[in-house]
């Protein structure tokens, strides 16, 4: 089945994350949390289509580079546990976009995030790094650590985009 025009995993890149993301960008939509949680839903289901769309490549690409044995490849509750696992260790920003997506529908994030909000910009008073501020919105994770939400899916963009060049896709 398709949604619309977009027929595969990378027309689900290019078509919706892509653009939601450089509409994100855009205007200081950065700001925003209402794009933050699309951006987030699109980056999030992105490795879903992915699994659906490219499978076949997939197990090919994680025999090949022995993250699976090539006796588990018709074993899919395997190979797509292996997968989840690849793309949470090759990219562990994923995790507070997942979060942050599924948080969208259980009202809650539990694992890493603390909490989520937006940030004034300003000065702080002291001359850390983080003395000036910008606007934006914030992940703080359980050890305290804040994250700029940003830079969390710009890595994760990239991750795919990397992944996506690495299968031929």
């Amino acid at each position: 089945m398709t949604t619309f025009e977009v027929n595969n995993s990378k027309d689900f890149f290019n078509y919706f994350l892509k653009e939601q993301v450089k509409e994100f960008f855009d205007n200081e939509n950065y700001k925003s949390s209402r794009h933050a949680v699309i951006c987030s839903m699109f980056a999030y289901h992105l490795r879903e289509w992915l699994w659906k769309d490219m499978k076949k490549s997939i197990i090919k690409f994680m025999i090949n580079n022995g993250i699976i044995i090539k006796s588990k490849k018709h074993n899919y509750d395997y190979t797509e546990c292996k997968f989840n696992e690849y793309v949470n260790s090759q990219c562990p920003e994923f995790r507070y976009i997942r979060e942050i997506c599924n948080g969208t529908k259980h009202l809650k994030v539990c694992d890493k995030i603390k909490t989520t909000k937006k940030r004034n910009g300003g000065f702080n008073g002291g001359f850390n790094g983080n003395s000036f501020n910008t606007d934006d919105l914030i992940i703080i994770d359980n050890n305290n650590n804040i994250l700029v939400f940003k830079n969390i899916l710009l890595k994760v963009v990239e991750f795919w985009k990397d992944l996506f060049e690495k299968l031929k896709i």
